[in-house]
């Protein structure tokens, strides 16, 4: 979808130029930052009103709905392994059916081993997510279990930028551009069980309650761990720092969410309500860092192997933190007149943040939003939408001085066209956006010798942009979608902010062949293009395209095959970064051949 864009590697993403890290599942506040896609059934992109209306807080850039895979009420089976090369390999299995008694189940399994562009790219994954169900129809019972263990190598350890001009680059080394400047000690971990639990209660045809649970016991270590401190490439050397450190942490949300829909006179109308209660507990930080911990040459390095591991004591849960909690109360209520040609919608959200760290910083704020939908045509609608929002900072927010930084307020506007043309063959929705950010912490790129990063004040920061999403049904067979964003993010001296794009596009097309010699096979493909990622000073990561393809064979219709080629024409690019310094190398072309059984 337009405007959305990787931030650093994994799921956190930019949306309209903002980092956005908020994702929910199944409606329920996700508690991972990370996890594997296995038990997903669907990802959704919410902006605009969608965005600003739903739920129970206002997401002025957007979020990221994730629908997990639900018991069906027939047996259903899928085995799914593929193979590729730098060492890739992966098992996925999805078995679900009835029991009795309105009892269903679902378990979802995978296994993956890769060592990636080098060793330090390895992405090992065990996965488990299971869920029980119970209905009679009217009441629905649900509960799950999710097991990850994501291990990855400790990858920014393998690269060095070069930042001797004003475009960063990848540092080509003697030995090849993917050779590692630290040896494959450690491991960047990530170790999480969850469970979720909901009940939903249909009191008639036009009321619905339900009540969730979740709560996330993690493990993120990262162990053994050599990173890139400086670089200098004047006299081609390069230092790395050392660091050992371990969190665990209980994270849970739990709340309700009422919808009613009624009719006064002609008038339709529906009320949504509920609660939202979330808290995040680190239950253990341990550290262990030296900076400086080794300086050598660039073009001939010594041999990592052979140095001594610093002796690192045993790491032990420090004493439970609470990092803080917060209280939502909102309600929205929709208006429908004329047969729906004209939607109005009003809410409000009190979110109360009480943080034990710092009590003084306790607080509590009311967001509010506003949204109309008209239709002056049959297949076309106009909208425009409003927020304000209020996000507490965690006591880990922190400047130099170790001050919490202060709470973050935002406000929004949108307004856009959506048409549907050609009995639907052509659907496209142009909009512009107007966003505005006060308090945004950004990363500072200091450590404390903790090894606890400390952020600098951003008073405020503004987001202005267009944005344009486009499918067509080119024939029946033969779909393409097309997606373009341009925008600017300025902060409050009028310059274009840290770490940020300015604009993207991108096209995905597929066809299916039904007649003649190809008629089992089904080919596509896309291209993504992304504009540069800028950082204050002048320097930039360059612009990169990056062209997917695939070709898939369906035997029958229980047995297909796909083979995927990723990044066609092996593009070297920053995916994503951090700072200038700590950045994600784009992967290399790949090449993936899969086999899928279903029964």
């Amino acid at each position: 979808t337009s405007g959305v864009n990787p931030y650093v590697r994994g799921e956190q993403m930019q949306i309209r130029g903002q980092r956005v890290g908020f994702t929910m599942v199944d409606d329920i506040p996700d508690l991972s930052f990370f996890a594997d896609n296995a038990g997903i059934d669907t990802y959704e992109v919410l902006k605009g009103p969608q965005a600003l209306l739903y739920g129970s807080n206002p997401s002025l850039f957007g979020l990221v709905i994730k629908t997990t895979k639900k018991p069906l009420p027939q047996f259903e089976a899928n085995f799914g392994a593929s193979i590729g090369d730098y060492g890739w390999r992966r098992t996925d299995i999805d078995i679900t059916g009835p029991l009795a008694k309105g009892f269903s189940y679902r378990v979802v399994g995978a296994y993956q081993k890769s060592d990636g562009l080098s060793q330090s790219y390895r992405d090992n994954r065990k996965v488990l997510n299971s869920t029980l169900q119970w209905t009679n129809g009217k009441t629905t019972v649900r509960a799950s279990y999710d097991w990850h263990q994501i291990e990855l190598g400790t990858y920014d350890a393998a690269n060095v930028i070069d930042n001797t001009g004003p475009i960063l680059k990848q540092y080509d080394s003697p030995f090849g551009k993917n050779f590692r400047y630290a040896p494959d000690w450690g491991t960047y971990g990530l170790y999480f069980n969850d469970i979720r639990a909901s009940v939903t209660h249909l009191w008639n045809e036009n009321w619905q309650s339900k009540v969730y649970y979740q709560r996330e016991r993690g493990d993120r270590p990262s162990i053994d761990y050599l990173y890139v401190g400086t670089r200098d490439f004047v006299n081609n050397t390069i230092t790395l720092d050392y660091f050992d450190y371990d969190e665990n942490f209980v994270s849970s949300v739990y709340g309700t969410d009422n919808i009613g829909k009624y009719k006064v006179g002609q008038v339709d109308l529906q009320t949504n309500f509920g609660y939202l209660y979330d808290t995040r507990k680190g239950v253990g930080e341990t550290f262990t860092y030296t900076p400086a911990f080794i300086t050598t040459s660039l073009t001939n390095p010594i041999d990592f192997n052979t140095i001594a591991i610093p002796s690192s004591p045993k790491h032990k849960p420090a004493p439970n933190r609470e990092d803080g909690t917060t209280q939502t109360y909102y309600v929205l209520e929709t208006v429908s007149m004329f047969d729906n040609r004209l939607i109005l919608n009003a809410g409000a959200s009190h979110v109360k943040a009480t943080n034990p760290q710092s009590p003084a910083n306790n607080t509590s704020d009311t967001g509010k939003r506003a949204g109309i939908v008209a239709k002056p045509l049959k297949n076309v609608s106009v909208y425009y939408g409003y927020a304000t929002m209020f996000q507490a900072t965690s006591a880990t927010t922190i400047d130099i001085n170790g001050n919490r930084l202060p709470n973050r307020l935002g406000e929004g506007n949108e307004i856009g066209v959506k048409g549907s043309f050609f009995d639907g063959k052509v659907t496209a929705t142009v909009d512009y956006y107007w966003l505005e950010l006060s308090n945004i912490p950004v990363p500072s790129g200091l450590r404390n010798s903790s090894g606890v990063g400390y952020y600098i004040l951003s008073p405020s920061r503004k987001y202005t942009g267009y944005e344009a999403d486009l499918q067509f049904q080119l024939t029946k067979n033969w779909q393409l979608t097309a997606v373009a964003w341009t925008g600017e993010t300025l902060d409050s001296d009028g310059k274009r902010a840290s770490n940020t794009l300015n604009d993207s596009a991108g096209f995905f097309t597929r066809y299916n062949f039904t007649e003649g010699v190809l008629k089992k096979f089904n080919v596509g493909g896309g291209m993504y293009w992304s504009g540069n990622r800028y950082f204050r000073g002048g320097q930039s990561f360059d612009a990169y395209s990056v062209a997917n393809v695939f070709v898939g064979y369906k035997v029958n219709d229980n047995l297909s095959y796909t083979l995927r080629v990723n990044n066609v024409f092996d593009e070297q690019y920053i995916a994503g970064a951090w700072s200038t310094g700590d950045a994600d190398i784009g992967d290399p072309r790949m090449f993936r051949l899969s086999v899928n059984y279903t029964f």
